[in-house]
């Protein structure tokens, strides 16, 4: 399978919101370091615990044979199949991104979300030849336990952390909103950036 060195990252990666019918198929919130039992199988594990969601844009329904989530490497690690409807959203989980490399008879490692930072990649099949359409890069903070990252709003530019298990209170963006990860789900809320100031600042507040 050759993958094409020419990226496709179309309306996000190019500046502002995604515009309705613009794009494909969407990265849109991503757990690289789960601590807790977030595929509802009754058993946390850090590997099948794991999760990527992606996102329609819409305006219409949208085919996904073709589309690969992969490691930043490029690799494919899970396929999708199916449609996903106008402003839908989809999440693989670690335990199905397994399922799939068990099945198709391919080295079995999850989703290889590293905590130490990492690049998800959003990969399409076209003939021959295997698109990049899109991709996020994130860093260590955004991957401590339980917090996500996604976009805010669905599909747009601007990516968010989403800490109310393990609140981040760091200066480096993205910034912590105080909201779950909402992962199938919109990314919902109002995020409230952490204010900071001096203690001469917070003793003015008193008096």
């Amino acid at each position: 399978m050759r993958i094409l060195l020419l990226t496709v990252l179309g309306c996000v990666a190019l500046g502002g919101a995604a515009t309705p019918g613009s794009c494909g198929l969407m990265l849109n919130e991503i757990m690289a370091d789960p601590a807790r039992d977030w595929d509802g199988n009754g058993t946390y594990n850090y590997r099948d615990d794991e999760w990527v969601e992606v996102y329609n844009p819409g305006p219409g329904s949208l085919d996904l044979a073709g589309y690969l989530i992969g490691d930043a490497s490029r690799i494919p690690l899970y396929g999708f199949s199916g449609n996903l409807t106008a402003g839908g959203h989809l999440v693989i989980y670690g335990s199905v991104a397994v399922a799939y490399q068990q099945a198709h008879g391919i080295g079995v490692y999850g989703l290889r979300l590293g905590n130490d930072g990492d690049t998800m990649t959003l990969l399409q099949v076209a003939g021959a030849d295997t698109l990049l359409t899109d991709s996020y890069t994130y860093n260590t903070y955004e991957a401590e336990d339980d917090r996500s990252t996604g976009r805010y709003p669905d599909g747009s530019a601007s990516w968010w952390i989403f800490d109310q298990y393990n609140p981040y209170t760091g200066q480096t963006p993205p910034s912590g909103t105080g909201l779950p990860p909402t992962p199938g789900g919109a990314n919902g809320g109002v995020p409230v950036p952490a204010v900071y100031t001096t203690w001469g600042g917070v003793r003015g507040l008193y008096r």
